[in-house]
């Protein structure tokens, strides 16, 4: 299952990073194959598994089901969390959401620190490289935290 949690999280982490995309169809991959292995599990003696996995995407989707219906947070990343749920089981949500957390935290503290009138001239010079450019080209005009990166990051380091 640790294989699976590597192919859910490293191009989710890129994309929501760099796009602030969250693929359905990669997640819709992703989580048939979850879903196959844990009925494989299941089938051959393990029945505890669809309870500790079915419980965590539960629980995944109904955490952050809240955040997105009053706006503040992008469905792809509630889907993430629930794959990620069921991908690693519940007990592995809360402290991949507290780390999560962090993380998107202190992104936003550097992003208002990069408003500060003393960092003008460094934000000005990234604003104009054709890296920067082609990056907001990807975005196209989607703005945001990329929670959904820290949310896979998370999950790789608790797992």
């Amino acid at each position: 299952m640790l294989t699976l949690l590597w192919l859910l999280c490293v191009p989710i982490v890129i994309t929501d990073l760099m796009a602030r995309r969250i693929p359905n169809a990669w997640l819709l991959c992703v989580g048939t194959l979850a879903l196959v292995w844990i009925v494989w599990q299941a089938w051959h003696g393990e029945p505890r598994v669809l309870w500790v996995h079915g419980l965590g995407a539960l629980l995944g989707l109904v955490a952050l089901l809240p955040f997105w219906w009053r706006g503040v947070m992008g469905a792809g990343d509630v889907k993430l969390f629930a794959l990620i749920g069921l991908v690693a089981g519940y007990p592995a949500l809360l402290p991949v959401w507290c780390l999560a957390s962090v993380a998107a935290g202190v992104h936003a503290l550097v992003l208002l620190t990069g408003r500060l009138k003393w960092m003008a001239r460094g934000r000005d010079a990234l604003s104009a490289s054709r890296v920067w450019q082609r990056i907001l080209h990807w975005r196209a005009g989607r703005i945001g935290l990329p929670y959904g990166a820290y949310l896979a990051a998370a999950a790789l380091v608790v797992r």
